[in-house]
Parts: structure tokens; C-alpha cells; sequence
């Protein structure tokens, strides 16, 4: 009597394994297919981003100090 309710446990859990697995692959399935599709707001953000960094990126072109560039003025001022 005791083996033959230890077949049956075996049987359930084997049962809910599969069971476990087949959520697994289907939730695997689902996860592949699923497309990205960006709201109003994430795309209004990327944009603003991009515009931010070009923006900066103009700035710095514009008023970075070019340092290999400029010749040394020496100890002469410019005032005699």
C-alpha cells in the first residue's frame, strides 16, 4: 500500500514539473515576441535628450579654449 502511494506522489510531481516547465517555455515564447512600442512621453523624452546633447555639444564647440592652439604672449604686456 505504501509503495503504491509513493508512485502516485511521483506521478503528481512529475506531473507538476512538466506543468512548470511548459509555463516556462510558454512564458519564454511570449517574451520573444513581445515588440517595444515607445509612448508619447518616452519619445518626447528621447527627443529632448538628443536635442540637449547637440545643444551641448554646439556649446562646447563654441566656447571651449582651444589650449594647443594659442601662442604663448610671453612676459611682454600689452599696455606699453
Amino acid at each position: 500500500m505504501n509503495t503504491r502511494l509513493d508512485e502516485l506522489l511521483l506521478e503528481e510531481r512529475r506531473k507538476d514539473i512538466q506543468r512548470d516547465i511548459q509555463e516556462i517555455r510558454l512564458e519564454e515564447q511570449v517574451s520573444k515576441t513581445k515588440v517595444f512600442r515607445p509612448n508619447l512621453f518616452t519619445r518626447s523624452m528621447e527627443n529632448l535628450g538628443k536635442w540637449l546633447i547637440t545643444r551641448g555639444e554646439i556649446l562646447v564647440k563654441r566656447y571651449e579654449t582651444p589650449a594647443k592652439k594659442c601662442r604663448s604672449t610671453g612676459q611682454s604686456s600689452y599696455a606699453h
